[in-house]
């Protein structure tokens, strides 16, 4: 047995490598393709450049069908041969030869469990910041092959950009015209440049044109930034005079570009920390951390009204330690946070006797997000059509003669620290969790109860991916049976019959894996897509089992 064994296990371990080296190219080409059609001007040298991290992709995903390719055309070339004939007038059971097979699946099933898992996705993320590290060839190549690049649905502003001619530019040029050189840095020279800007309703909106645009792309931070060097140019702004450009400076500009989050591109691991922790899910991180400085705006808003009701004192610090002393005739909510009308504010600072003194008809109490650090609050006073903006400095005793402004802007405030203990208590699960309650404003409650039903989704979502994963590494120990079965008994040996025999378990496991995969994403029958998933996978067991028992006699 061991040496039927040996010689059973070596023909499907060679016929399993030729298919799936088959395969992988088959499929590796057609992602490369697929890739410069996405991208649109990638150039060969650009798919050869991530073709390392697509081959291992294809592999893992080919295993299972090349195994079950390999095993339907080695079981089934024993059968025409006669070879499983002469065991059984040996006296050995033909079911015993299936161990092959059966180790086979074990080993595919491991290693897609471990490369599909815990390593593929970090090279799908790679993959997907392609696009941000090869910025500059993406534009060069769109510019130099079409002549334009577009940007923008019809239903939003639309931007177009048009160029005669797009080059490289050596080092020496750029350091003879002082221009920075170093690893992450990329220029790219533009000659007779167009810009286009269109309106959401198809008017004009701007129109610009360059004899020369140097493009520098940063890519050593995130996210990338642009700095435009235009030389020689005009700038044509609907409602305003034409400028003329003779050398400038534009930027640098951020250009995020964020891939799409995907939870394919995530490890198992994660998947299964985001079930239990759907807060720290980028998907849902910042959306969350948005409605927490929302709670943080509102909870602001109420504190001051309240300090402020009564021609009460507002007091607040800055980050320098000056105290700010606001009263205010009357408050109301204003689009950014509270409008105070015939307001007065008194900045005193440790370092004068006396405080400066600010009058205005309306000051705006505005607090602006803080990504990092502690929230911030900004006054902005504005001119009415009837009295300036009035500041008052101490002068000896009294107060000199007022300074007229057009506006002003008071910054750097802290938040209250009475604000940020109340916003400190309620956390992302109390925020995700119905049946906690928090005091919000009506429209913040509809975009917290939208928070949780993006929450309930993306659990739908979870539960879904980790199901298909595992039921898709899970169906070779099941499909690699059946094959071997069906080409025991339709005597496959041929490659075509082998292949069409082998697309039947194939085919039927994926269908009803993407199936349950749909099922499991809808709200209404979340509970059915793993019982699909599993149960189908026991079925074709059971299938095996009544094949194996009636089809091939031992």
């Amino acid at each position: 047995m061991v040496t039927l064994h040996s010689y059973v296990l070596r023909e499907l371990l060679k016929t399993f490598g030729l298919a799936l080296a088959t395969l992988s190219v088959l499929f590796t080409m057609g992602g490369g393709l697929y890739n410069v059609v996405r991208y649109e001007g990638v150039s060969a040298a650009d798919v050869f450049g991530f073709l390392p991290l697509l081959i291992p992709i294809v592999i893992t995903l080919t295993m299972p069908m090349a195994a079950l390719f390999a095993a339907t055309m080695v079981y089934g070339r024993l059968a025409a041969d006669n070879e499983l004939t002469a065991c059984r007038a040996a006296g050995i059971n033909i079911h015993r030869l299936f161990l092959s097979a059966m180790l086979l699946s074990v080993f595919v099933a491991a290693f897609s469990l471990l490369l599909g898992s815990f390593v593929i996705p970090g090279f799908m993320q790679r993959l997907d910041n392609f696009a941000r590290n090869n910025l500059r060839d993406l534009v060069a190549q769109q510019l130099q092959y079409k002549g334009f690049i577009h940007r923008g649905r019809s239903d939003e502003d639309r931007y177009t950009i048009t160029a005669e001619r797009v080059q490289g530019v050596s080092e020496a040029a750029l350091r003879e015209k002082q221009f920075e050189v170093a690893a992450g840095l990329h220029y790219l020279l533009i000659t007779n440049a167009t810009f286009l800007h269109v309106g959401k309703a198809g008017d004009l909106v701007r129109f610009a044109v360059a004899e020369h645009v140097l493009c520098a792309f940063d890519t050593r931070v995130a996210p990338l930034e642009v700095t435009v060097h235009v030389r020689h140019g005009q700038d044509f702004e609907v409602g305003k005079r034409a400028s003329e450009i003779e050398q400038q400076q534009i930027g640098p500009m951020a250009v995020p570009l964020p891939t799409p989050f995907r939870l394919t591109t995530a490890d198992l691991r994660s998947l299964f920390y985001w079930r239990r922790v759907p807060w720290d899910c980028p998907r849902l991180k910042n959306d969350l951390q948005g409605f927490l400085g929302d709670l943080t705006r509102q909870c602001f808003g109420t504190y001051a009204a309240d300090h402020l009701r009564d021609g009460k004192t507002l007091r607040l610090r800055d980050e320098y330690d000056q105290e700010f002393r606001v009263t205010a005739a009357s408050f109301e909510p204003g689009r950014n946070g509270l409008t105070l009308t015939k307001a007065r504010v008194e900045v005193q600072s440790p370092k004068q006797p006396a405080p400066t003194r600010y009058e205005a008809e309306r000051l705006d109490l505005v607090p602006l997000p803080a990504p990092t650090g502690r929230p911030l609050v900004e006054m902005r006073l504005a001119q009415t059509p009837g009295q300036d903006v009035l500041e008052f400095r101490p002068l000896g005793k009294g107060y000199g003669e007022p300074r007229h402004k057009d506006k002003l802007t008071l910054d750097r405030i802290t938040m209250p620290a009475e604000v940020l203990r109340d916003v400190a208590d309620v956390t992302p699960a109390m925020v995700l969790d119905p049946n906690t309650p928090i005091d919000t404003h009506p429209q913040l409650g509809d975009r917290r109860v939208s928070l949780q039903k993006s929450a309930a989704r993306l659990d739908r979502q979870l539960v879904a991916t980790i199901n298909f994963r595992l039921g898709y590494t899970a169906s070779v120990l099941v499909t690699l049976l059946m094959g071997a079965a069906l080409g025991v008994l339709f005597r496959g040996a041929r490659a075509l019959a082998a292949f069409a025999l082998a697309l039947a378990p194939f085919f039927s496991v994926l269908i009803v894996l993407v199936l349950a995969r749909q099922l499991t994403e809808d709200e209404h029958a979340f509970g059915l897509g793993p019982l699909v998933t599993w149960g189908g996978l026991v079925l074709v067991l059971l299938t095996d089992g009544v094949v194996l028992r009636l089809g091939v006699r031992r």
